[in-house]
């Protein structure tokens, strides 16, 4: 399936009816909030995916399970040169219309209410609550990136080095205090 086939707004409980599962590529640029924190040109990147969607047996949860990997250019903070990180996440969110569902769900699960995020939004009270499928797996690529991000081993561009610190002599502030004492004697 290419990217103009990629669904962007969902209806959640309708297409995990049908079973709905997608997997393929979108460009980077595809992710606003991903792209943004890149360095440099990301025409070339991609992001590989794999999801679907699905119900639990009383129909009143739906689970989005995916996969997505991808490599993010970014600034590594020790030497300002560019460094590929790879994110790859593995994630089970469960998308529920109603917060009293939540106490249902596994202590450890990870969850959206339909129409409280900005990936979500709920119309009028009886139209279908929809999902934006694209920025709920963008959110989860999000918590990925690194704050700090750096290269394995790489030496700091505006730190001197170590070496020439020690060589460094310092004066010592108390030498004038040790001249003052020698007068008053």
């Amino acid at each position: 399936m290419s990217a103009n086939t990629f669904p962007a707004q969902i209806e959640p409980f309708k297409w995990a009816e049908q079973g709905f599962t997608w997997s393929g590529t979108l460009p980077l640029s595809s992710f606003p909030r991903i792209a943004r924190e890149a360095v440099g040109s990301i025409d070339n990147q991609l992001v590989n995916i794999d999801c679907k969607l699905s119900m639990d047996a009383y129909h009143r949860v739906v689970w989005l399970d995916g996969h997505v990997e991808t490599q993010v250019p970014m600034e590594c903070q020790r030497c300002l040169n560019v460094v590929e990180i790879e994110l790859v996440s593995d994630f089970h969110l469960a998308l529920v219309d109603d917060e009293s569902l939540i106490e249902r769900l596994d202590e450890d699960a990870d969850f959206i209410v339909l129409g409280e995020s900005e990936a979500t939004t709920k119309g009028d009270y009886d139209a279908p609550a929809m999902a934006n499928l694209l920025a709920l797996i963008e959110d989860e690529v999000l918590l990925l990136l690194p704050l700090s991000p750096k290269h394995e081993s790489c030496e700091h561009k505006h730190q001197p080095v170590i070496e020439e610190i020690a060589e460094e002599k310092r004066d010592n502030p108390f030498d004038v205090l040790a001249s003052l004492k020698g007068k008053l004697n």
